[in-house]
């Protein structure tokens, strides 16, 4: 019994991500600005909490205000600019994102020339990778809205994936499985049966 439903849990999990997949490869950019507001709620709650904590605490305080931690303000606004502006937040991400593949991209590249210029044959596909990561970086900081769209829909393709191996091995699998649990439980009742015989004679 617990089997079957560990192997049906399989099946539910397989149907959920392929749904989660397609959800994310047709709305790749709704998805990515509902994620934005979502950690601009997420910060606001947590400003709000800070903020009704610090009063709880700092209640009968003379000059309390001096203790008001700075965190949950700064939550706040933040929180709010998120919910107000989530499409300008996530292309200025994609944009800090390039720049940082850009520079990530020159210092390996001026490390591999260092290296190779002290005399150590360094294989060309690790200038190749270090370029390729620059050229990324630099389409991410041009074309942020774009990058952000390719990003969810590579990760939505790469869930659909892992839901549709999840859905085929269950029905490939099952029939094995439940074909090789069949003698098991078979010896087993086999064995029960012999053990009931002998408690009898022994009697």
């Amino acid at each position: 019994m617990e089997k079957t439903i560990r192997t049906y849990n399989a099946l539910l999990w397989g149907i959920v991500a392929m749904i989660v997949g397609l959800v994310m490869i047709v709305w790749s950019v709704r998805i990515l600005q509902w994620g934005v507001k979502l950690i601009g709620v997420v910060a606001i709650v947590i400003g709000v909490v800070q903020f009704v904590s610090f009063m709880v605490r700092t209640k009968g305080m003379t000059d309390r205000w001096k203790y008001l931690p700075i965190a949950a303000p700064i939550a706040v606004i933040w929180g709010t600019l998120l919910l107000l502006s989530p499409e300008l937040w996530t292309n200025l991400f994609l944009i800090l994102f390039g720049v940082l593949l850009i520079f990530l991209g020159l210092y390996q590249l001026v490390s591999m020339y260092k290296i190779k210029k002290n005399g150590v044959k360094v294989p060309g596909f690790y200038f190749f990778f270090s370029i390729l990561l620059m050229v990324a970086g630099i389409f991410a900081a041009a074309q942020p809205t774009y990058m952000a769209s390719w990003f969810m829909t590579f990760i939505g393709a790469w869930i659909l994936a892992y839901g549709v191996m999840e859905i085929f091995s269950y029905f490939t699998l099952r029939a094995p499985l439940e074909g090789h649990e069949a003698p098991v439980s078979q010896e087993k009742e086999e064995t029960k049966a012999v053990d009931e015989e002998v408690k009898k004679i022994e009697e």
